[in-house]
């Protein structure tokens, strides 16, 4: 989960979420920049960070109750090897095409863990074997393939920098990163607080995105119970950007 601190309290934003949020960037980008298979990408941007919070599993509190954001959360090999097979499973359920995007993505996020764990290398292993038999069924090379999975990469960063209000004030470029096209891209904030993103790849002019959050006064508890309890009875709002070009 993705936690903002506020004088109003924490803000708080599911996963699942930030995902939707960027399925929505996606939708938006001209049709001239979508990768192939269209309806399956935007399938694989949505739900490339589901299964991410799970009670369960783990509290999400650090050690003096307070939620943590996911950048704090510190997963072990078990919980990302876990985790990734959860991912892949579900995937490979829907189809090959999603399944190979969101092995790239595994890959970009969790390739780290290759060095320190001999299990999650393996698991890479069979993910480039499994990749491997992917494209050939769609006839494409790895490189053309990751090509298409920046395109995911790109609305996930987006998705991210909007959900923990990242964007600088007084117009100053912050840089979302070299994916598309290979083309470097920034988002800034105007003085009417509009968001513009250069270089410009989306179908209109202007447009309005927006998440929802769950904003809770309490910011400490005293269990996971609590805090799953307290989340999950506060009522979503919506977070909202208007995007537009100069």
């Amino acid at each position: 989960m993705i936690v903002n601190k506020s004088i109003k309290g924490l803000h708080i934003i599911f996963h699942q979420a930030h995902g939707l949020l960027a399925g929505k960037i996606a939708n938006e980008i001209k049709e001239e920049f979508r990768p192939p298979h269209w309806f399956e990408t935007l399938i694989a941007v949505c739900e490339h960070d589901d299964r991410q919070l799970n009670f369960k599993e783990k509290d999400y509190l650090s050690e003096i109750g307070v939620p943590l954001d996911f950048t704090e959360d510190k997963s072990t090999v078990k919980e990302v090897l876990e985790r990734m097979e959860k991912i892949i499973s579900s995937a490979n359920n829907k189809s090959r095409w999603i399944r190979l995007l969101i092995s790239y993505h595994l890959e970009f996020i969790y390739s780290d863990y290759k060095n320190s764990s001999k299990q999650i290398a393996q698991f890479f292993e069979n993910e480039e074997i499994e990749r491997k038999i992917i494209l050939k069924v769609y006839k494409f090379s790895d490189v053309k393939a990751r090509a298409y999975y920046e395109f995911l990469r790109f609305c996930d960063r987006l998705s991210l920098i909007l959900c923990n209000d990242e964007a600088p004030d007084c117009e100053r470029l912050l840089e979302i990163n070299t994916s598309i096209k290979e083309e470097t891209y920034f988002i800034k904030k105007s003085e009417d607080d509009t968001l513009v993103i250069s270089p410009w790849i989306f179908t209109s002019a202007k447009f309005e995105l927006s998440v929802e959050e769950r904003i809770l006064k309490q910011t400490q508890f005293s269990s996971a119970k609590e805090f799953e309890s307290i989340l999950m009875a506060t009522p979503p709002s919506l977070k909202k950007w208007k995007l537009g070009k100069l």
